[in-house]
């Protein structure tokens, strides 16, 4: 009978091969259309040669239709060691990222990975490449000894995460990858201790406002209507009815209340002296499940209908993203006491079940009516110039995810 401080040190060995992994994966763009980018396909290309030559039973592809990127599509890779019976333990992480932003924020390219001080720089090396690389290295570990698999063991490597998911996991869902009583475990959020994991999301909706008055020349206002003061006054407002009608907490989340926060706002006019007819701005509002995200527009569009009639502009109000939060994952579930135990077992702490504002893949598990963990160790600098990942929380996630995988699909195999 193998031991599990064995898998976990055979896990441990392959720290270099971590780090190349992870390197690799940082010189390759995978930036969505959304962002400028071309997609996904040259870094699943990559990912797929080496999960071809890993020990997994079926390596498929589910290309998504995207008539915006070169190939007309974008790929998600689903890797598959099959087991006794039909369920499956998965890990989801994504493979695209958001864009660099300010390249002069960058102390080196994004694209060129950087070793300093036991941290990996690269653009995407926390947000999603950690969790790739600890999953691949993780299962591939575990499929390296001499066991049997009762449950299947899956490894999901997602597109189109950082914009919606409607190319990535829910098109697999749509396509029926998974299964009721699948365990799904996403790393896309964590601590620099590891001691939260994340069992509920909040709704998510992306309203986009255009503010229409009457352009003039800035010597005359009085023969216009402003329309970008008009919009920022409706922004004030809105913002502040929005906060005390809506003002419920929840300790679960943090912060601990629905949040509507304005965002982005396109250019108005390109000189000086013109007074603007038309102010195009954006809310990203994180709303406490609690709440009904059809009222929650109703109310806005009520509120800009009021502002209309006093500032005689037209106000036009059109959703971008909504994400309705699905019922918090289950914390008497196999999954999170597995999670549990594999986090104190190599980590050394405690987590505690917390909820957030961000979306991940997990929110669509719990719509279709599925458990699912979201765990990591990271310092939070996604989305940041000079993001990176910290290599020992790179080789330590592995290392209990490798465990989570032992206990769910060969239960009982190894001894600790």
């Amino acid at each position: 009978m193998p031991s599990l401080e064995q898998l976990l040190e055979q896990v441990r060995s392959h720290r270099e091969g971590m780090v190349e992994a992870l390197s690799d994966l940082i010189r390759i763009p995978a930036i969505g259309p959304e962002n400028g980018g071309t997609g996904e396909i040259e870094r699943a290309r990559y990912l797929r040669d080496i999960l071809e030559h890993s020990k997994f039973d079926d390596v498929e592809m589910y290309d998504a239709i995207d008539e915006r990127v070169r190939l007309r599509f974008r790929p998600n890779i689903v890797a598959h060691r099959r087991g006794k019976v039909e369920k499956t333990v998965w890990i989801v992480a994504h493979m695209d990222t958001v864009p660099p932003g300010d390249l002069n924020a960058w102390d080196t390219p994004p694209f060129s990975p950087r070793l300093v001080d036991g941290k990996l720089y690269g653009l995407g090396s926390e947000d999603n490449g950690q969790a790739l690389v600890a999953a691949l290295f993780a299962a591939e570990a575990l499929m390296n000894q001499d066991v049997e698999f009762e449950r299947g063991l899956g490894v999901v490597l997602v597109a189109d995460e950082e914009a919606g998911n409607e190319k990535g996991i829910q098109f697999l869902l749509r396509e029926g990858v998974f299964k009721q009583g699948d365990i799904i475990f996403v790393p896309d959020h964590g601590t620099p201790r590891g001691d939260e994991v994340e069992i509920a999301e909040k709704h998510i909706l992306w309203l986009k406002f255009t503010v229409s008055g009457k352009q003039v020349h800035a010597s005359r206002p009085d023969l216009g209507i402003n329309a970008m003061r008009m919009g920022s006054e409706f922004i004030v407002f809105l913002q502040d009815f929005l906060q005390r009608k809506y003002c419920e907490l929840d300790e679960l989340f943090t912060p601990d209340r629905s949040t509507f926060e304005p965002t982005k706002r396109l250019q108005t006019v390109g000189n000086v002296n013109t007074i603007p007819g038309e102010d195009i701005f954006f809310f990203d509002c994180r709303i406490l499940p609690r709440y009904d995200m059809d009222t929650v527009i109703s109310d806005i569009t009520a509120v800009a209908g009021i502002f209309e009639q006093k500032t005689g502009t037209q106000i036009k109000v059109e959703p971008v993203q909504m994400t309705k939060s699905g019922p918090p994952s289950d914390l008497e579930g196999e999954g999170m006491k597995a999670l549990l135990y594999a986090v104190q077992r190599v980590r050394g702490v405690e987590p505690k079940p917390v909820g957030i504002g961000g979306g991940t893949c997990a929110n669509f598990f719990r719509l279709a009516g599925m458990d699912a963990y979201v765990w990591q160790t990271i310092d939070e600098r996604c989305h940041q110039p000079n993001e990176y990942c910290v290599v020992d929380n790179l080789v330590a996630d592995a290392q209990v995810f490798a465990s989570v995988l032992a206990d769910l699909c060969c239960g009982g195999q190894f001894k600790d």
